[in-house]
């Protein structure tokens, strides 16, 4: 029924079928039927777009794929609101997280090319309203717009939280930088050594979005919508935030299952950080522009500027992918690629109860946006949908390639089953299913493995080969990864970790493990807060959890304030005011504890 309701909002969604050619329809087909995992598999049935939004339970989903330098089509699943039953439609606006950066930085460099800003002299000499804190790294090198759009200005502050819509007043961009009360954030300030690595920073974005604003002295959502939105056909896409009226109907709402998600969505005054709204069509567009801008034709910007926008500033991470930063965007190769058609401009943004993904090849005009209103997996769906469209379009040297699975008969991969200790706390399951290995970390997310000798895997999250120890039977008796210096001893039976005996209902078992755990205040109380948020909770897991933390930090403020929120959901208020109390007694600067306790006594 979920599938067929899907399949209904995308039909009645997007293009007219008939208006499609057989073409572009086998195409669509590729990419809504053959998502993958992160490692390529020859043989390995491709999953079914539908099938994977349940299983993810992602509630929205929009996309729009590039092909030689055009939309080539926009199709969207599934509901923008699920209370309403608003279906997604390609006009339907999503939050879009740190992608906001990405703009901005385009935003950015048309200033650049009106000589407004330079890229390469101290960004104070153009910030009238606020100064970066002078110090022994600024004096050293003073910071750069170049710097901070390329993240290596040593600044602070990597993300940002939300504000619930009910919050008033919200804090300006003053606020925020100067790390004012009202902002919930430090001041931004440089504490390392500016031009040297990327280290990223959503404090940095936001002092580009001022040095923008002090040039021109317009406000950040005005000056976006005359240098980029109106420009480049933009036209469900603001930085207004809150989002204004003209918008709001066209807007998803978001969805996660984290705890500390208060189930709407989140205000973001941290406008180039993560304040963009907009959906997959207009940033298709944008990408478009700038691809078209790198070919030497009419674009966003100017070639000069478009490739100083893709030019390579810092290596940020390595492995079966290289992943540089550029001028606004990240950079994206597999290793050793040698075609220039091989590289790819991109961003992920991640916002309270949103996801989105952009990418668009450097060459080739080749890309595509995937916006939905989930927040819970960065590395799930999206990234799935995105492998698809490279494969169904022949993105060039995109894919890694593809594991060649070996054949084992059923009763050789059942020896490979079973329980692996990674940790003190920490379980691999894997299990058999069809002709390959599914793996799970304690209560994680499905992970495919794949044979490819009687005793090693692929796993294929990473990449990565793991090997068994058999026994003279073919038992596995230890599985051990490339990664790790010692292998995983396989589990005996009756034999648990801590977090399986909570979920056994053994608590004092449970308990014990803990003990032995010798966790500090911070993560063991963090544990005891995930599993009060957990859906469905367990008072009794909770409970036995800081009972462990109580004993081991009979003096910790935090252990206090943790008790207050157990006896707040299960015990009485006088019980959580008494231990809220106890906690700023130990730690009288917690101001969250001090409304925590004027909310009670009130």
């Amino acid at each position: 029924m979920i599938r067929f309701i899907l399949l209904f909002f995308v039909l009645f969604y997007t293009f007219p079928l008939l208006s499609q050619s057989p073409a572009l329809r086998a195409r669509i087909a590729a990419v809504e039927n053959n998502l993958m995992p992160y490692t390529p598999v020859e043989g390995f049935a491709g999953w079914n777009i539908a099938d994977r939004m349940a299983y993810y339970k992602v509630p929205g989903l929009s996309i729009a794929v590039i092909r030689d330098y055009k939309i080539d089509f926009v199709r969207t699943y599934g509901y923008a609101d699920t209370t309403a039953k608003l279906p997604v439609t390609p006009n339907t606006m999503f939050s879009a997280g740190s992608i906001s950066k990405l703009v901005m930085a385009v935003a950015a460099l048309r200033l650049v090319e009106k000589g407004y800003i330079s890229l390469d002299d101290p960004v104070n000499s153009y910030l009238t309203s606020w100064k970066i804190a002078d110090n022994d790294f600024t004096r050293q090198r003073p910071v750069t717009l170049r710097m901070l759009l390329s993240h290596t200005g040593g600044t602070t502050q990597s993300s940002y939280f939300g504000f619930t819509p009910d919050t008033s007043p919200l804090p300006t961009i003053l606020d925020i930088v100067s790390g004012a009360p009202i902002s919930g954030t430090r001041p931004v300030v440089v504490n390392s050594e500016p031009g040297v690595a990327f280290r990223y920073s959503g404090g940095g974005s936001m002092i580009s979005q001022l040095a923008l604003m002090d040039v021109t002295g317009q406000s950040f959502a005005d000056l976006t919508n005359q240098l980029v939105f109106s420009k480049s056909g933009m036209k469900h896409t603001t930085f207004a935030q809150p989002v204004p009226k003209k918008f709001q109907s066209y807007c998803a709402w978001g969805y996660s299952s984290a705890s500390w998600y208060q189930g709407m969505p989140y205000v973001y005054p941290q406008q180039a950080a993560a304040g963009l709204y907009t959906t997959p069509t207009d940033l298709a567009k944008l990408f478009i522009s700038i691809q078209l801008s790198l070919k030497g034709e009419d674009g966003i910007l100017s070639r000069q500027m478009a490739k100083e926008f893709v030019s390579p500033q810092a290596e940020v991470s390595s492995g079966s992918y290289l992943e540089q930063i550029g001028v606004g965007p990240f950079l994206l190769q597999t290793a050793g690629n040698t075609d220039p058609k091989g590289v790819y401009f991109e961003f992920t943004g991640v916002n309270a109860g949103f996801l989105a993904y952009a990418i668009g090849s450097v060459e080739g005009g080749n890309g595509v946006v995937i916006m939905m209103n989930s927040g819970d997996d960065v590395n799930g769906l999206g990234k799935e949908i995105r492998r698809s469209v490279a494969k169904a379009y022949q993105w060039p040297s995109f894919l890694l390639e593809a594991v060649r699975p070996v054949s084992l008969p059923e009763s050789q991969l059942e020896k490979l089953t079973g329980r692996y200790r990674k940790g003190p706390d920490e379980v691999i399951y894997l299990r058999r299913e069809n002709d390959y290995l599914v793996e799970r970390i304690n209560e994680g997310n499905d992970i495919y493995c794949f044979p490819i000798s009687p005793d090693t895997i692929v796993f294929t999250d990473y990449n990565i080969k793991g090997g068994f120890v058999l026994d003279a039977s073919g038992v596995a008796q230890s599985l051990q990864t490339a990664w790790q210096p010692a292998p995983m001893p396989r589990m005996a039976d009756n034999e648990f970790t801590p977090g399986e005996y909570l979920r056994r209902k053994q608590y004092e078992e449970a308990k014990a493990g803990y003990a032995a755990m010798g966790m500090n205040e911070y993560q063991i109380t963090y544990l005891a807060y995930e599993l009060q948020n957990k859906k469905p909770d367990d008072a009794a897991a909770v409970r036995a959890v800081l009972e462990v933390a109580a004993a081991q930090h009979p003096q910790s403020s935090i252990v206090f304030s943790r008790w207050g929120d157990f006896y707040l959901k299960y015990g009485t208020k006088e019980q959580a005011l008494a231990n809220y109390e106890k906690a700023l007694e130990l730690d009288p600067t917690d101001e969250v504890l001090k409304k925590a306790i004027l909310s009670l006594r009130n």
